[in-house]
């Protein structure tokens, strides 16, 4: 007996979405036990685990309809590894630092790894052809980074003498710019096309590893300018694909739940980019209070909960009412 037509896109889709509202109850549920101080470090750690349980599912789904890859056995070990890995990187952050923590974690890392081989494969794919779907390819490849820094802090090492709160942060900025930006750079040059949709995906590519290697430079003693340089670079190519989301939602056509969660992850996302290219200028013009915590508690939360959250929930909504857009061809 075969499978009707259309039913195996349609049951990772189920599982996928599935997922994702498992996470987010696990991820609500939690928030009530434990209440956590948008101030505290225990933010940024809800903050980091939005990506696994709910994120990574919807975006992953967003992805793989965003091009026709013949992939299917490598996205059905991801839809079916997802889940119990996600869960377990929650346990990770229940428990003190050490061995048994990460151990806990490293599932999230050879399903982040997964997703990366995966990207890597769809890049050979689409090398020649769809440049919208090459974006979102690299945030799949950027995402192991953020599941092996996971790992890193629920051991608690602290390469080149980080900041323990900055190898936490440092995972953080490989789940939601090293993915969720990509990934919606990518679904906005799908659906508007342009010069400034390829810009904006441009400067988001360019712009993640950059921050990574000017922040790390600046720890090994160099001048913090490339740091600096990098965050603007990413800010701007941030507040750039932000701008096309707000004109997205208010394009003809649109569906009102559809037009105010894109408007409201446009928004978030220019705001949190603003915050960050402040923070990135804090060595030539500091802002005493423009510090780590109050960063965690706003643009981390513009940034997890305003458009990636939201805006992902806007972008799968939209998923199956296609709008008005450009065909690749002429992107």
């Amino acid at each position: 007996m075969t499978d009707a037509p259309g039913s195996t896109a349609r049951c990772p889709a189920m599982a996928e979405h599935g997922s994702a509202l498992v996470g987010a109850v696990v991820w609500v549920v939690a928030l009530l036990v434990l209440r956590p101080s948008p101030l505290e470090v225990i933010w940024a750690k809800f903050l980091l685990l939005l990506a696994p349980l709910v994120l990574l599912p919807l975006g992953l789904r967003l992805a793989r309809s965003a091009a026709d890859d013949g992939l299917d056995r490598p996205w059905r070990a991801v839809t079916l590894a997802q889940p119990p890995a996600a869960l377990l990187l929650g346990g990770a952050f229940l428990l003190p630092q050490g061995f048994t923590a990460a151990v806990l974690a490293l599932p999230w890392l050879a399903t982040t790894g997964l997703i990366a081989l995966l990207g890597l494969a769809r890049v050979r794919r689409h090398a020649s052809g769809s440049m919208h779907a090459l974006y979102i390819d690299a945030g799949m490849v950027y995402v192991a980074v953020g599941g092996g820094w996971a790992v890193l802090d629920r051991l608690g090492l602290r390469p080149l003498d980080f900041e323990p709160v900055i190898v936490l942060l440092t995972a953080i900025h490989f789940h939601y710019a090293g993915f969720v930006l990509p990934l919606v750079a990518g679904l906005i040059i799908r659906r508007a096309g342009g010069r400034a949709a390829r810009v904006a995906g441009v400067g988001v590519i360019a712009g993640v590893p950059l921050v990574a290697v000017g922040i790390t430079t600046t720890q090994l003693g160099l001048p913090p300018l490339l740091e600096s340089v990098a965050v603007w670079l990413t800010a701007a190519a941030g507040m750039l694909a932000g701008w096309l989301q707000v004109k997205l939602a208010l394009g003809p056509g649109r569906p009102p739940l559809i037009r105010c969660l894109w408007m409201v992850a446009g928004v978030s996302l220019i705001a949190s980019m603003a915050l960050a290219a402040l923070y990135g200028s804090r060595f030539q013009a500091p802002l005493a209070w423009l510090d780590i915590p109050w960063m965690r508690a706003v643009h981390g939360s513009a940034n997890a909960l305003g458009f990636g959250a939201l805006g992902l929930l806007g972008w799968t909504l939209a998923e199956n009412r296609p709008g008005p857009g450009v065909t690749e061809g002429a992107v």
